[in-house]
């Protein structure tokens, strides 16, 4: 429901830095009190019980995987040890040794239990009659592969200057979105994948316009640096990269600054692409929505050459019909290559290329809400009832278009046995052509339609060396690392030719008017017509994670660089500092605190605005965070507490951006996911929110909450597999609070609860499997608004959609 609320005094709300410390001492004085006991009684118990297993037969990786994740252990070896080996699976009763023993039957390998519900793989006997171990503390679980045997956890992320960690053992909130994870929700779309997490708004999924709703803890990614490739910079306005070419999708949640370098502290995008495999893996799939969008994907890699030397991933996906939107359509193609040449044992290079594009018709920009549904009226005021998410509201012949081509080489040379050095190049581009209309709508439907047209052109540009390695000196270990990086963007569009707004009419969303088309689209060409940005950015970094004894590390960062924005006039040097402590007093549970700044560009009025292209002047954020995060056996959970401070921009009544004051964040994000039963998968996250605006020149705004960003979202997920069977059932809910849309707190877009539920089911064809999903979202048909953080914009939430969908693995 929509409602007008009186403006309220500010009130005293909660303040979570300083209820952190009372709840992580309880949290810890109870854990530290009672889990050790619990933890040696469930040891032996699920040691000596015998459990029911039904694996398929596959790879032994594979199967020692779902062995993991159903027994709730964790196997400890290298990746190579099963690399190659096949299993027959495992039906039937066995005690957990049995079971290894059952897997490995005739691998030439054994598990030897290792304590705390671990066990190491060795080889039987190797050509000096030695057995082959590894500590616990060096390699990934086998289990940890993001599987749904395994509830979707990945054990570790990328953690930009940083390299590869240990997701425990990071003083930062990485979430991490596994294939496994995109494939059995039948994401298309980065707001389909996450809209099972707290702390992700609720965002379109690219059918019909772009995504730039998306944010994080209720700040939109920086539009420069916010998406990274392979851990490079990926310059996109929307967050439209096809999925089906990514491994997975890592999201820092907060302050990049340190990690990935200057940019606004909004989170960070890091899509990991498909690589060679070890094996040969081949696999064909399909998706069809009750519309009649028809997607197929194929995806193929392995390795060949002389001691497979050579090794090589190529993704293809096709997608056309009609979208959920009545007389909408979409249209999408993409092609992704990576390879790698193994020069010697300790220098690999790899490159990639990825290209995409993508029609999208019958959209529009977004609905403005205001008083009389005239299109020079800019004040939020009356908001009309939410409509049906299938209901055009545009004529069929707008249209949005994106194309995405982007390129990577990575040179990786192991130096010696404690350092190695990894020097990267990607260069990307970025092509949008909207012809949609912005829609001004009053509270009883009447509207003014206003067409843009124009296009734009982004491109990036970024070369990386990183050098890291291990120094002991003493009872500490340093895991140092160096960098130097180089990044450079550039943004145009074609203002100067064609008339870029254009009023179309007026009428009532009720019965939405077919108005005619008044000009074509844009030549792709023109997009590069007018340069209006072109932003350098230089740094050098150093890090130095300290490691003392088992139980502590510390980490020391700094970043040094310039910021220079030739049409923002400025050049600005900045040293932006980070600090961590962890501390483990158990193996599997970490207590952290971390600050982080970061130096990011200033805000550039947009399109809409009188001032549209003015450049402000750069600013520093500031994060603060403190947590705990737990990963035992089958399931983990994290508590973050989080402060962040950045600079506030905002558009007035009279339609002017301004960048005055501060827009402080603070709120609480929890989360787990694990194994309830053998059978029984959850998942659950919720966030509070104190979105505020302070130190602000406009006394009206000082203490309002921030426009566009909920105060609370709670998810739930779950998956439960009929036992003894490859039946697979699949459920979740989303709610997200009410939404103030105007910067003085007086109207809001009510609340929200959406539910999904789902099925799917696995066929084992004589070591194929053949994988048949159903996902059913949105199950009531709910209409609602998305809304954007930081504006007072709105578009219509999809409809109820069903997708089917196949996939064969080879």
């Amino acid at each position: 429901m929509v409602k007008h609320r009186p403006k309220q005094p500010g009130k005293n709300r909660f303040k979570p830095l300083a209820l952190s410390i009372h709840i992580i001492a309880a949290s810890s004085m109870g854990a530290l009190a009672w889990l050790p006991a619990a933890q040696a009684e469930t040891t032996r118990s699920v040691a000596q019980a015998t459990q029911q297993f039904n694996i398929p037969a596959g790879s032994l990786s594979q199967v020692l995987a779902r062995l993991s994740a159903q027994a709730g252990i964790y196997l400890v070896g290298a990746s190579e040890l099963a690399s190659g080996k096949n299993s027959t699976g495992l039906q039937g009763s066995y005690t957990i040794e049995n079971a290894l023993s059952q897997v490995l039957n005739g691998s030439d390998l054994v598990a030897v239990a290792q304590g705390d519900n671990s066990y190491a793989l060795h080889e039987q006997a190797s050509q000096d009659g030695q057995s082959v171990t590894l500590s616990t503390l060096q390699v990934q679980g086998l289990g940890m592969d993001g599987s749904a045997a395994n509830a979707y956890r990945v054990g570790d992320a990328f953690a930009g200057a940083l390299g590869n960690m240990s997701k425990q053992n990071t003083p930062f909130t990485i979430e991490t979105y596994s294939e496994n994870y995109i494939a059995n929700l039948q994401a298309r779309s980065l707001g389909e994948l996450t809209k099972f997490d707290a702390a992700i708004s609720l965002s379109g999924n690219n059918l019909l316009t772009e995504n730039n709703a998306f944010s994080i803890r209720g700040i939109s990614t920086d539009f420069d640096t916010g998406q990274k490739l392979d851990g490079m910079n990926f310059r996109s306005r929307a967050k439209d990269l096809p999925l089906e070419h990514l491994e997975r999708v890592e999201i820092l949640k907060g302050a990049g600054g340190f990690l990935y370098g200057f940019a606004a502290p909004g989170g960070i995008i890091n899509y990991v692409l498909k690589r060679p495999t070890d094996e040969f893996k081949a696999s064909v799939s399909t998706q069809l929505m009750d519309s009649g969008l028809l997607m197929v994907h194929g995806d193929v890699g392995g390795r060949v050459g002389p001691e497979q030397v050579f090794g090589y991933r190529v993704n293809v996906v096709s997608e056309a019909g009609d979208t959920y939107v009545d007389d909408g359509a979409a249209y999408r193609k993409s092609a992704s290559v990576a390879l790698d040449l193994r020069i010697t044992p300790d220098l690999t290079w790899q490159v990639d290329a990825l290209v995409s594009e993508r029609k999208s018709y019958g959209g529009y920009f977004s609905i403005s809400p205001n008083s009389d549904g005239s299109f020079t009226d800019r004040t939020v005021s009356n908001i009309v009832s939410p409509i049906d998410g299938d209901k055009s509201l545009a004529p069929d012949w707008t249209r949005y278009e994106s194309e995405h081509i982007t390129t990577g080489s990575d040179l990786i040379w192991q130096v010696n046995d404690n350092w190695n050095n990894k020097l990267s190049y990607r260069y990307s581009t970025s092509y949008r052509n909207p012809l949609m209309p912005i829609l001004y709508v009053d509270g009883d439907g009447n509207y003014s339609a206003t067409l843009f047209n124009y296009n734009n052109l982004f491109k990036s540009y970024q070369t990386q060396n990183v050098l890291s390695g291990v120094i002991e000196t003493g009872p500490v270990t340093h895991n140092m690392a160096f960098g130097l990086s180089h990044t450079r963007t550039i943004s145009s569009n074609s203002t100067g030719i064609g008339t870029m707004s254009i009023p179309l009419g007026s009428g009532n969303l009720s019965s939405p008017v077919d108005f005619d088309r008044p000009v074509s689209h844009l030549d792709k060409s023109d997009a590069s017509f007018n340069e209006y940005s072109r932003i350098t950015r230089k740094e050098a970094f150093i890090s130095d994670t300290l490691n003392v004894g088992d139980s502590w590390d510390f980490i020391v960062g700094a970043r040094y660089g310039s910021l220079e924005d030739k049409y923002g006039d400025y050049k600005e040097s900045e040293i932006t500092p980070s600090f961590a402590a962890i501390y483990r007093p158990l193996e599997w549970m970490s207590i952290y605190a971390s600050y982080v700044e970061a130096l990011e560009q200033g805000g550039i009025a947009p399109n809409t605005a009188s001032n549209a292209g003015e450049v402000f002047e750069p600013l520093i954020s500031k994060q603060y965070e403190t947590g705990i995060k737990l990963d035992y056996q089958n399931w983990s959970a994290n508590m973050a507490v989080f402060q962040l401070q950045k600079g506030l921009t905002y558009t007035d009544g009279n339609d002017v951006f301004s960048q005055d004051g501060e827009a402080r964040y603070e709120g609480i994000e929890l989360s787990t996911r694990g194994k309830i039963t053998e059978q029984w998968l959850v998942g659950a996250s919720a966030m509070w929110l104190d979105a505020t605006n302070r130190k602000t020149t406009n006394p009206s705004l000082e203490g309002e909450p921030i426009q566009g960003v909920a105060d609370k979202q709670f998810r739930l997920y779950s998956e439960y597999q009929v036992p003894n069977t490859q039946l697979t059932f699949t459920g979740g809910a989303q709610y997200t609070s009410s939404v103030p849309l105007d910067t003085a707190n007086q109207w809001h877009v009510g609340s929200v609860t959406l539910f999904d539920l789902g099925a799917r089911y696995e066929i084992d064809l004589n070591k194929q499997l053949l994988t048949l999903r159903l996902n059913v979202e949105n199950l009531t048909d709910k209409a609602y608004w998305l809304t954007s953080a930081g504006s007072s914009s709105i578009a219509q939430g999809a409809p109820r959609t069903i997708k089917l969908g196949a996939q064969l693995d080879f």
